[in-house]
């Protein structure tokens, strides 16, 4: 597996559970856009591939110490991914378990364990951490699949109160004609005390046809993109152009990215800081470039 290059996902739960993960490792698994585009339908009329009972089995093959009494499945209709059993369940020594299962092919879509009672001591190291992944993954992924992702980054997430274990979030972008996609891809989190996956998500939804038929040399250069960024900045009156004149670029990398449409384009991702952020901010403004049109596909610059 090449483990290399950068890259960003999101799980999806019901309201209820959102309340019952409601702390910051919680983020990864809803956001406004997921709940607007994500259908509850009524599994007693909804034919699927798979039933309610086939995802169970899965389940408990995947965790057999989930109780089978526990769990409860809902069927989602949810864009980029189509159907999916959602099971929530519960396991003998009382953690709350949420699985995501393709209604159609029986596949493992992600996965949250609840965390043990621990100590808060951490003893994994982020190679060790790195290398659960690695093995995690590839019980879970065809080979297929191995060969096209690589190693987006590797954090390691502060424990949110005393006696409580860290947390390391690995990426993996999936690759597609040498560049990486932002939205595809698997993230994962290893307990930084127990070592333990406690989350894993996949998404596989970047139509190959369409991409084939992009070409993968842009036809502006990253130097001109950032040019479009600043002249798109001057013209913000909350930014404004002496904020535009001290842009101070941090990376640009290609990479496919969708619009609202879901149409893909080759785009120049630009992460930059100006005269506003502070030296050592670790959260650059960033900006995708359609690397053909010169179109701003989005523009992410949030400042207090």
């Amino acid at each position: 597996m090449k483990l290399n290059q950068m890259f960003v996902l999101v799980l999806i739960v019901s309201s209820a559970t959102l309340m019952a993960f409601a702390s910051e490792d919680a983020v990864i698994f809803l956001t406004k856009e997921d709940a607007k585009q994500s259908k509850y339908l009524d599994p007693s009329i909804t034919e699927t591939d798979l039933s309610l009972k086939d995802a169970e089995t899965i389940l408990i093959s995947e965790n057999p110490e989930v109780i089978a009494k526990s769990i409860n499945g809902e069927i989602i209709d949810k864009d980029g991914f189509g159907l999916i059993w959602q099971l929530s369940s519960k396991t003998t020594d009382g953690n709350s378990v949420i699985t995501g299962i393709d209604a159609s092919t029986g596949e493992l879509l992600f996965v949250y364990d609840g965390a043990k009672n621990v100590q808060g001591n951490d003893s994994i190291s982020k190679n060790e951490a790195l290398e659960i992944a690695e093995e995690y993954i590839q019980s879970k992924l065809t080979t297929e699949k191995i060969n096209e992702v690589e190693l987006e980054k590797i954090t390691y997430r502060e424990p949110a109160a005393d006696d409580l274990p860290g947390t390391y979030k690995i990426s993996y972008a999936r690759v597609i004609r040498e560049i990486p996609s932002i939205s595809d891809g698997v993230q994962l989190r290893v307990n930084a005390e127990t070592g333990e996956v406690s989350s894993y998500r996949k998404r596989w939804s970047m139509n190959e046809d369409e991409i084939a038929l992009i070409d993968i040399e842009p036809s502006i250069k990253d130097e001109e993109a950032v040019e479009i960024i600043k002249e798109f900045m001057r013209k913000e009156s909350y930014i404004g152009e002496e904020k535009a004149d001290t842009v101070r670029v941090i990376s640009s990398t290609l990479v496919w990215k969708e619009d609202d449409e879901d149409k893909i384009h080759l785009a120049w991702e630009i992460q930059f800081m100006d005269s506003s952020f502070a030296e050592d901010d670790k959260y650059p403004a960033s900006a995708w470039i359609d690397s053909h049109s010169g179109k701003m596909l989005l523009f992410d610059y949030e400042r207090d």
